[in-house]
Parts: structure tokens; C-alpha cells; sequence
């Protein structure tokens, strides 16, 4: 008669046993890293704390300094300058106060300037001065001969360094020069320069107390456009007539005279003999 040893574990139970003690020891891993990270997280966001709270304290204070300074939104000798200025900020007490005193101090001495903004990294330990250079519609020459330049916000503001590589209209002002242009001036300088487009000028003169434009082209043909307005209809007829000479040779210079457009009439004049 076969016996059975009822007592013997059998292999799939060894198999169970030791599937538990494995995961047993997985199990007790998983809380050991967990705390570990959690640790590591906790002295991280307790120093990032008291490094802030240092910061601020000295913020409210008014005994930050800064360790280094970058400048933003400028290039060449204007970037300069405006490094030169944050360096001398350097190592100083600076405040809230101070950082607003320094940016309108940075808007007046630059009016080519539209934005200036000074900032202070409290953590960084950075004092950051980021601008924008406006962008000139056109370049004026005044009465007196300083050159100026206007902005789309009508801003007129001079510029020692202006961008080489952008291409600024030629506007002449004659008369009496607005300190502060109107919204309807800077219309009236924005359709003229449109007039590029139909007419490839040397330069464009408008006299502000007469209201009226005149336009000279390279190959010294007069073009008097007369009172201000209709500019771009002057200019497409203007352009028109400009075809007309070049397809025939017809001789040059020349002057056209829209004095009396509204009836729908051009003067010719040649000139030059």
C-alpha cells in the first residue's frame, strides 16, 4: 500500500513562498525611496525658501545688491552705454525706489527708447534692464538742421545712433514744426511715405503751415502735389505720366503741377534749359 507524506510541502507552494518573500522585499523598499525623495524634496524647497525669504527681507530692506547686470533690446554702441550704466549700479544698495528712479532716468536720457524696463532678480542676484528702440515712419530734417524722427505713437525724438540697416524715408519740414504731432499729422507723414511704392523719390518736403507736399525724384523732375490731400491718386497719376516720359526718351527734368487735380487737370513744365 503507497504511502503519502501529507506533511510535505508540495512545489507549488514553495513557488508561493517564495513569490511572498520577494515581493515582501520590494515592499519594503518602495517607502525607503519614497522617504528618501520626499526628504530630498523638502531641504530642496527649504533652502529655495530661505534663499527667497532672504532675498525679500533684503528687498524691504533696501540692501540688495546686485552681482552682475545684463542688458536687453539694444546692440552696439547703444548696448554699450547702457551697460556701462547698470555696471555703476553694481555693489550698491538698490530698492524698489531706486530701480524706478533709474528706468525714467534711462527713458529721458534715450528717447529713441519706447520701452525700459529695470528689474531686479531677487534670486539671481541680476540687475536687468530690457528696452525697445521705436520704430521711425519717417526721418525729418528741420528748419535749423537737427534731423528728427517719428514713431507710429507720433512721437518725435532724435536719435545719435540710428539702425544703419533700416531704411527710413527722407521727409524735409518746412514752417512752423509741431512739438507734439497729432494723430492727423502722423497720417498725413504715413500716406507720403506710401507715395514710394508708385514713385522711387530722393526726398519729400512739406511745409506745415501751407499744408502742401512736394516731391523730388532722383533725376531732379519737380513733382507739386499741392494741398495735402488725394495723395495716393496724385501719386498713381504722377507715376503714370513718369511712364510715359521714360518709354518715349521724351527729355528731363521736368516739373508736374497738381495744383488743380480736383478738375481733373496736370500742368507740364520742363525745366532745366
Amino acid at each position: 500500500m503507497k504511502k503519502y507524506d501529507y506533511y510535505r510541502p508540495s512545489a507549488s507552494s514553495l513557488g508561493r513562498k517564495k513569490k511572498y518573500r520577494r515581493t515582501s522585499s520590494v515592499s519594503f523598499f518602495k517607502p525607503l525611496v519614497f522617504f528618501l525623495i520626499f526628504a530630498i524634496l523638502c531641504f530642496a524647497a527649504y533652502a529655495g525658501v530661505s534663499k527667497a525669504y532672504k532675498a525679500f527681507s533684503a528687498s524691504r530692506l533696501g540692501t540688495w545688491q546686485a552681482d552682475g547686470a545684463t542688458v536687453s533690446g539694444a546692440d552696439g554702441e547703444l548696448a554699450k552705454e547702457l551697460q556701462a550704466a547698470a555696471n555703476k549700479k553694481l555693489g550698491q544698495n538698490f530698492s524698489v525706489s531706486d530701480a524706478v528712479d533709474f528706468q525714467a532716468q534711462l527713458a529721458k536720457k534715450y528717447p529713441q527708447l519706447r520701452d525700459v524696463s529695470v528689474k531686479r532678480g531677487l534670486l539671481s542676484g541680476k540687475l536687468k534692464v530690457s528696452v525697445k528702440r521705436r520704430e521711425p515712419i519717417a526721418k525729418f530734417l528741420l528748419p535749423g538742421g537737427a534731423v528728427r524722427f517719428v514713431d507710429e505713437d507720433s512721437t518725435v525724438y532724435a536719435d545719435p545712433n540710428p539702425d544703419p540697416l533700416l531704411s527710413v524715408p527722407f521727409v524735409e519740414l518746412q514752417g512752423t514744426v509741431p512739438d507734439n504731432l497729432g494723430t492727423e499729422f502722423v497720417d498725413l507723414i504715413q500716406s507720403a511715405v506710401k507715395l514710394k511704392k508708385h514713385l522711387d523719390f530722393a526726398f519729400l518736403r512739406f511745409n506745415t503751415d501751407k499744408n502742401t507736399v512736394r516731391l523730388y525724384l532722383p533725376n531732379d523732375t519737380v513733382i507739386l502735389f499741392g494741398k495735402a490731400q488725394n495723395l495716393r491718386a496724385k501719386a498713381r497719376r504722377a507715376a503714370q505720366i513718369e511712364a510715359v516720359f521714360a518709354q518715349r526718351g521724351l527729355p528731363v527734368p521736368h516739373e508736374l503741377d497738381f495744383t488743380y487735380f480736383d478738375d481733373g487737370k496736370v500742368f507740364l513744365r520742363q525745366t532745366g534749359y
